[in-house]
């Protein structure tokens, strides 16, 4: 039984970007030996992503043919996932950013917990190591660290993390809602949802690490976005 279960295992890989394009390239060579049908789904911006990165992910694609590019339709980070969840075909969908702050190397681990628990979402935990948040801004790191004990306190639950959107999905589970917050605070919507549909949430520890190519996105509407979503879920 587990060996079907692991041929039938496919995975969608969902990476939204503007111009990180090296830090892309170092990404999908790390992905590439993940053993399981899987494809890449690259998200990129009509407005904001530049014909020189266009010409280059091309290029990418004439290497790998499991290898997809997609314009976002609806705006911000979130729009980008809704495109991707949208264009994808496999049986599992993993979530990830292109500028490295998600470890690629930790996804092969992910997977494997992954397909031994097809029914359960595999989701980042970046405070499991005291050392993960290197270069990140210490007050941003202060509210990060209070919103998610107040948020875990709510709900119940064992997770630590719900803010770090580098998660794996049984696509099924996907399909049961629809994702309505288009900035930073898709990411606490897309686990909240899970857990008050009685879905099981398995922690993995990662780490964070600061991008060193591409801007970066917070701003005031970041934590607006988060607490819109907290507000919304809480009943």
């Amino acid at each position: 039984m587990t060996k079907i279960k692991f041929q039938s295992y496919s995975l969608s890989i969902i990476i939204p970007m503007i111009n990180e394009i090296n830090s892309l390239k170092k990404t999908i060579k790390i992905l590439n030996p993940i053993k399981c049908k899987k494809e890449y789904l690259i998200i990129v911006s009509k407005k904001l992503t530049s014909k020189k990165i266009l010409i280059e992910l091309k290029k990418i694609k004439k290497k790998y043919s499991n290898f997809f590019i997609f314009f976002q339709s609806k705006k911000f980070i979130g729009g980008a996932i809704i495109k991707g969840i949208q264009k994808s075909k496999n049986n599992h969908i993993a979530i990830m950013a292109a500028d490295m702050e998600t470890n690629p190397s930790d996804l092969k681990k992910m997977v494997s917990i992954s397909k031994l628990n097809l029914n359960s979402i595999i989701s980042g935990d970046r405070w499991f190591y005291k050392d993960s948040f290197k270069k990140y801004n210490y007050l941003k790191l202060i509210a990060n660290y209070i919103a998610q004990k107040v948020i875990k306190l709510i709900y119940k639950t064992t997770i630590k993390d719900f803010t770090f959107a580098y998660r794996i999905y049984p696509r099924k589970i996907l399909s049961k809602f629809e994702i309505s917050e288009l900035r930073q605070g898709f990411a606490l919507e897309t686990i909240l949802k899970p857990i008050k549909l009685g879905y099981k949430v398995i922690n993995f520890p990662t780490k964070w690490k600061a991008r060193t190519e591409g801007a970066p996105t917070s701003s005031i509407f970041t934590y607006y976005s988060f607490l819109k979503v907290l507000i919304k879920n809480i009943f």
